[in-house]
């Protein structure tokens, strides 16, 4: 990382997409993240993580090829669902990835808690849980690898 003062309550980083940088988080009990990477061209957001739990994020080789992937375990404060981004660095760009959730065997999607996604960086794995019809258990799929995930470049 290229020599600065990093911003006040920041956390610094290496590796992270490739790059050297900082972590920001604001708030106190749902907390908001950014990671800015710090490089000699300037220094620019790379990803975005939130949730009540603190941070639940981790660099992880997902796809096999040149950077590890950040995976970041989200939970939205309005509803409280629980949702796992992956940010993969292409190039000079970062792409967002989202679960495709479409499909799933007997869901029952009856709104945004009918299904939550997470990441377990132990078992290398996406789980989710979702509703089923007909019933009122809820059903676990696990799926390794990018297979499930549609990218598009994120932006901040």
């Amino acid at each position: 990382m290229s020599k600065q003062t990093l911003p006040e309550n920041s956390v610094p980083f290496t590796g992270i997409l490739g790059y050297d940088g900082y972590v920001q988080t604001e708030g106190a009990i749902w907390q908001h993240r950014i990671y800015c990477a710090v490089t000699d061209h300037g220094t620019f957001p790379i990803a975005e993580s939130f949730g009540f739990e603190g941070p639940q994020d981790f660099s992880a080789d997902l796809d096999g090829k040149d950077w590890k992937e950040l995976t970041a375990n989200v939970q939205y404060g309005g509803d409280g669902r629980r949702d796992v981004f992956v940010y993969q660095r292409r190039g000079d760009t970062v792409w967002k990835g989202v679960l495709d959730l479409r499909d799933l065997p007997n869901h029952d999607n009856w709104g945004a808690n009918s299904v939550t996604a997470e990441y377990d960086p132990e078992k290398k794995l996406f789980r989710v849980r979702y509703a089923q019809k007909g019933t009122e258990d809820f059903a676990v799929l696990e799926t390794r690898g990018l297979g499930r995930f549609r990218f598009s470049p994120w932006k901040p």
